[in-house]
Formats: structure tokens, sequence, C-alpha cells
């Protein structure tokens, strides 16, 4: 995500919404990669460093998952590749395939 200045709070550096958004979507995209529906039921985001300009850069790593739940954290990295936040997602797996109008996006 390359920071805009909408992406800004008013001291100037990435808002906390823009980067649990980032953060959520990279989570989405993981818990959903197993081809049934996933959806979050708790998420949580820590941030670690301020950051005013230049790119952010999401990564989704599952950790564990069992028929039904699944826990992933997400690390958000600067240009640099320092840490700015550590999101913790669990996702809830219903039996519902991804809808072809989803996958094919």
């Amino acid at each position: 995500m390359a920071l805009q200045p909408f992406h800004l709070n008013g001291l100037s550096i990435a808002h906390g919404g823009a980067l649990f958004t980032l953060a959520d979507f990279a989570f989405a995209l993981a818990s959903n990669s197993h081809g049934t529906v996933a959806v979050a039921v708790n998420a949580s985001i820590s941030i670690m460093k301020a950051t005013t300009e230049g790119t952010l850069w999401a990564e989704a790593r599952e950790v564990s998952k069992n028929h039904r739940l699944g826990t992933y954290t997400v690390e958000i990295r600067d240009d640099a590749g320092d840490l700015v936040a550590l999101f913790q997602g669990l996702a809830y797996w219903k039996s519902d395939p991804i809808p072809a109008s989803v996958a094919a996006a």
C-alpha cells in the first residue's frame, strides 16, 4: 500500500485504521485460500513504529488450522523492512465454497 495523504491521521502518520485495513485484507486472502468461506471472529493489531511515507507491505502467515478455526499473523513492514505493525486474526471456516464471482476477482 503506497501511503497517500488520506492514509495519514491528524499527526501526519499512518492512521491505525489504514494499517488495520491492510492487515485485514491480507488476513482475508490467506484465510480464504483454502476454497471455503472464512470469516474473522477475532482480530487485533499492535503498532510498533510510526510511518509517514513510502510503501507498506503486508505478509500473512497461517499459524494453525483445524477443521473450523485458523490462526493467522500478518506483519506489516515499510520499505526498509522494519516492522510497522503486527496483526493477529482468528478465522472461522464455514462449509460454503468461495463464490465464483469472488474467486474470479
